[in-house]
């Protein structure tokens, strides 16, 4: 197991320079395991014919427990591309998240929880970004053989070289169809409006939707050990306003070891 351990470690480590992204994720009330040790990638890529567009790019790596039965904590190491040719691939921040769990599941009409996160930038110089807190409500219900979970957040940035002032609004949305744990399909939709009280028309607005396969498999079907399990997502978003890119490519990769 230690041998196991090492192994996927490595693989997701190496895997996040090249792989990974918080911007198109949908966070499940949930996702509270106390108990379990999390080691989990995330990823994005943008393109567009438009040079300006095309290129961005966003990868995370993350190392999470559940600290109790009803808060789960995570510390992540993000990387941020800006669009457009020539820009760096840079290590950019250090995220501390937190999700919290409000209700049991299925004791209450939806799942309710609540996501913090406070973001410390680490660049300088010309790529210096500001710190940010993001919070927000995350709900979840079944409904038949699907299961619907939402995201609203709000975003403030913090400190020096702010771009934006106020609080910016995102949202998030994912239909799974749970049709076999493995592999179920789910259509997914991300939204930015901007910052609240000066709210663009639709058009000025990031708005992008597709289809994303999402699966779980446990390491002893696939041979690698007795306990722990593998998560995996995978999908393609189209941008649905001309402040989008016209398409994204987004992934996660998440490995759970008890402990």
């Amino acid at each position: 197991m230690k041998n196991l351990f090492r192994l996927l470690t490595g693989a997701l480590v190496a895997l996040a320079p090249a792989a990974a992204s918080a911007d198109y994720r949908v966070v499940s009330p949930r996702s509270v395991d106390q108990g379990e040790l999390e080691f989990e990638t995330n990823g994005s890529a943008a393109f567009d014919r438009k040079g300006d567009k095309s290129g961005a790019q966003s990868h995370t790596i993350e190392i999470g427990t559940g600290l109790t039965s009803w808060w789960h904590f995570e510390l992540e190491l993000g990387f941020n591309k800006d669009p457009g040719p020539g820009q760096p691939l840079l290590a950019d921040a250090v995220v501390l998240e937190n999700m919290f769990q409000i209700t049991e599941p299925g004791e209450a009409f939806v799942d309710l929880g609540f996501y913090f996160e406070y973001g410390q930038s680490i660049t300088r110089g010309a790529h210096a970004a500001p710190n940010q807190v993001t919070f927000g409500p995350v709900i979840a219900k079944d409904i038949g053989p699907t299961t619907q979970t939402i995201n609203l957040f709000f975003t403030r940035e913090l400190g020096p070289g702010q771009t934006t002032q106020g609080l910016d609004f995102s949202y998030a949305w994912q239909n799974r169809w749970n049709v076999w744990g493995p592999l179920s399909p789910a259509i997914e939709v991300y939204g930015d409006t901007g910052v609240l009280g000066s709210v663009p028309r639709l058009s000025k607005q990031q708005l992008l939707a597709g289809p994303v396969a999402v699966g779980a498999m446990r390491l002893s079907e696939l041979g690698l050990g007795r306990a722990g399990k593998i998560k995996y997502e995978l999908g393609w978003l189209f941008g649905m306003t001309p402040e989008s890119p016209q398409g994204a490519l987004r992934w996660r990769l998440e490995l759970e070891i008890p402990f």
